[in-house]
């Protein structure tokens, strides 16, 4: 009773003597200033982790780009004790509502002991952004406590599959996005690796692919590019003004990974589409670099910021946007999906 006492009588005392020194995240009163609180996870203390049953839910989104029928877009849940944790708030509504239509799935029972993750994707922009930093990271920490449980993963493409076969194959396991389609996986044995932070896993996948993507010295001016007249409506006439002007067309999924990785990080100038396709640039690029931006979107909400807009931040100071104009004609409406024009002749003044 007497603690008690005490411990109010404290709380108390510091909320008069503090009352001009409060706590704020960011030192500043201002709605306008839009942030989040991400944690940081300590990867200097060891850890501890228990095995214990575990069952992977996974439900199908739009997988119009997928990169084929083996990798449609999926997210992947793990439960553990008939919970799964999502980061924030902004989709969990959503996210539930998918969840629970993952009951009437099949079960697929593993026996082998995993490593596993909170959560996966295959799309390639989330991949990259909040799991790929995760997975580079792990594989060298199961290595280094020398145990036998592989990481069970899966990825956006074959290959980004033959890839992470080539950093550490021993240590994986992975299950290709079409086989999670309409199955539960129980796995018997698991131990749970915590989820980063967008931010640190970002962080991370730079660190550990800087020891792998060797920089080239052929320098080469390069347009990064899905090649698609729904994200650029004038993409054939700039890739050809661009052809002239000496640069490489350059299409990710014609190219493997560790291929595209160079070109990206050696290039003497590089130009970019926005959205997804951007996430190739985060992972290696350290020299300035242009974006042929949306002038309607760079300015998110917060949801939109938490959804994925926090990519980019990752890059201020290395990246200067070009603002064009949102296509009148046809239009996208989903977020990031603005199909722009690009006025070339403003493009010329900046290469």
């Amino acid at each position: 009773m007497i603690q008690s006492l005490k411990k109010v009588l404290k709380i108390i005392l510091n909320i008069f003597l503090c009352r001009d020194h409060k706590v704020n995240e960011i030192g500043v009163k201002n709605n306008t200033i839009q942030f989040n609180l991400y944690p940081i996870i300590d990867l200097e203390k060891k850890w501890e982790l228990n095995s214990e049953k575990s069952e992977l839910l996974s439900y199908e989104g739009d997988s119009t780009f997928g990169s084929s029928g083996d990798y449609p877009i999926i997210e992947t849940w793990t439960k553990v004790k008939n919970k799964t944790y999502a980061p924030n708030n902004f989709f969990i509504k959503n996210q539930s509502n998918f969840l629970k239509k993952t009951k009437g799935n099949k079960n697929i029972f593993i026996n082998e002991c995993l490593y596993l993750l909170p959560y996966y994707t295959s799309h390639f922009g989330h991949f990259v952004g909040d799991v790929l930093g995760s997975i580079l990271y792990y594989l060298s920490y199961i290595k280094d406590i020398n145990s036998n449980n592989k990481l069970l993963i899966t990825t956006p493409s074959i290959k980004w599959d033959n890839f992470l076969n080539k950093i550490n194959s021993n240590k994986l396991k992975i299950i290709k996005p079409r086989e999670f389609v309409g199955a539960n996986y129980i796995i018997r044995s698991s131990k749970i690796l915590p989820r980063m932070s967008s931010y640190q896993n970002m962080v991370l996948a730079k660190n550990i692919l800087e020891n792998e993507i060797k920089e080239n010295t052929e320098n080469d001016k390069i347009f990064l590019t899905t090649g698609r007249n729904d994200r650029i409506s004038n993409i054939d006439e700039l890739i050809s003004e661009l052809k002239v002007a000496g640069f490489k067309i350059i299409i990710p999924q014609n190219f493997e990974i560790y291929e595209l990785l160079i070109y990206i990080k050696s290039a003497s100038v590089l130009i970019s589409e926005k959205a997804s396709i951007l996430n190739n640039v985060h992972l290696v690029r350290n020299k300035p670099y242009l974006i042929l931006s949306s002038i309607s979107e760079n300015n998110l909400d917060k949801k939109l910021f938490n959804g994925a807009g926090i990519y980019k931040q990752f890059h201020t100071g290395l990246f200067r946007d070009i603002l064009c104009d949102d296509d009148p004609v046809i239009q996208n409406v989903r977020p990031y999906k603005k199909r722009i024009k690009v006025d070339i002749q403003k493009l010329k003044k900046f290469i």
